[in-house]
Order: structure tokens, then sequence, then C-alpha cells
């Protein structure tokens, strides 16, 4: 067997073991998207009252919920952004050498 061949067969699992990871990360921050997201429009199909009920003068709990979930959707995509710089580029890098 020559030095290329050992190389693929080494890299292979690595590989495996790498797109695993992704794989969990991605369907984790997605379950959690999806929670948030399912989570607000079932509180405004079913508990209206609860999310008209005003916090402030002008501040209703819909009114900041609302944002929150939008800027929840742009917080996990910095948390895959950050996972991916750090640990999933290096691995990529690594199954080279």
């Amino acid at each position: 067997m020559d030095a290329q061949t050992y190389t693929d067969a080494e890299a292979k699992p690595r590989t495996r073991a790498l797109a695993k990871q992704r794989l969990r990360i991605a369907l984790g921050l997605s379950a959690a998207m999806a929670t948030i997201y399912f989570g607000f429009m079932s509180m405004f199909a079913f508990d209206k009252p609860l999310l008209g009920k005003m916090l402030a003068p002008g501040l209703s709990l819909c009114i900041l919920l609302g944002p929150l979930v939008i800027v929840s959707s742009f917080l996990l995509c910095l948390i895959y952004v950050f996972w991916a710089n750090r640990v999933f580029d290096p691995g990529l890098r690594g199954l080279d050498q």
C-alpha cells in the first residue's frame, strides 16, 4: 500500500467524525431556532392576552418578543460561524496533512 492510499484510508474516519459533528451542531441550532419561532407563534395563536400585556407605556410583551425572535436567529447564526471558524475549518485543514 502506497503512502497516498494510507493517508486516504486514515482520513476517512476523521472526515466522517467531522461531518457527524457538523450535523449535530446544525441540527441543534436548527432545533433551537424552530423552538423559539414556534413557541412565539404558539403564544400568538393561543395566548393573545399574554402577548398584549403592557410592560411599559407603548411596550407590550409582543413588541418585545417579536424582535427578540429575529435577534435570536442572528445570534444562532453567529454561534455557528464561530464554531465553524474555530473547529470545523481547522478540522478540514487537518485532513490535508
